[in-house]
């Protein structure tokens, strides 16, 4: 059954947060309990359905990546497109964090949390290049939050696609922690707005996540490789062509 009310009510909570944000966002006070809410909500969420400690940290930043892109969105139709999907996919994370916490080899709540963290990466990817731009955070607040958010979150995710070697799924988050920090840097001299520049992030921190999962799947060859890298070159080449060349703020 796609409906689970657990899920369903938490999801509820978080739909009505962002509600009230909107609501209050010039009271900066209240935004902050607010936030503070949703993330204790978040953590306790994560853990109460799913039955380990791993499964909140994909609801606690992406409630942290939702309210942060919700700031740079001002129509306000766009902003309850936003909450809906957004909400949507926050309660597609629930569930896989449910039917995980029941059986860890269940391949579609694997493909649940899979487009969750997808979503959430994006999300952290554009919050908080957009909040760097609008709001002159420093470059090495900018590098941090790319570098700890993938770490977490390919962490979670890679944990659960490989059980055993908790070590080397360390390992290797931290590599791919590392390499989207340095994407960070590196995206500061692109003349790009927030969004473009997510894309871009997502397909690159997509190839990497790709090939280690591949790797940790032991279906990783070179022909997979090759043809992985061509595709997201192209998607990237894609979205260059089809942006335009400016900082849009």
């Amino acid at each position: 059954m796609f409906l689970k009310l657990r899920p369903f009510f938490y999801s509820l909570l978080f739909l009505f947060g962002l509600e009230f944000i909107i609501y209050i966002r010039d009271n900066t006070g209240f935004v902050l309990i607010t936030m503070a809410f949703l993330l204790f909500f978040s953590f306790w969420e994560g853990w109460d359905i799913g039955k380990k400690w791993k499964f909140s940290i994909l609801p606690i930043f992406f409630t942290l990546s939702s309210t942060s892109l919700l700031y740079l969105i001002t129509i306000a139709y766009e902003q309850q497109i936003f909450i809906f999907l957004a909400s949507l996919m926050h309660y597609l994370a629930l569930l896989g964090a449910y039917r995980l916490g029941k059986y860890e080899k269940d391949q579609t709540a694997k493909g649940m949390n899979a487009a969750a963290t997808s979503a959430t990466i994006f999300f952290t990817y554009t919050g908080a290049y957009g909040l760097f731009l609008n709001f002159l955070v420093p470059l090495y607040v900018l590098m941090l939050t790319y570098f700890l958010v993938t770490l977490l979150l390919s962490y979670q995710y890679f944990s659960i696609v490989k059980n055993d070697g908790k070590e080397k799924v360390l390992v290797y988050s931290s590599i791919l922690g590392l390499s989207m920090m340095e994407i960070a840097w590196i995206i500061n001299f692109w003349p790009f707005g927030y969004l473009t520049t997510g894309v871009i992030a997502l397909i690159l921190y997509y190839m990497l996540w790709s090939i280690i999962q591949s790797y940790f799947l032991t279906i990783l060859s070179k022909r997979r490789t090759v043809i992985n890298l061509l595709f997201f070159s192209f998607l990237i080449l894609l979205v260059l062509l089809t942006s335009k060349w400016i900082p849009v703020i």
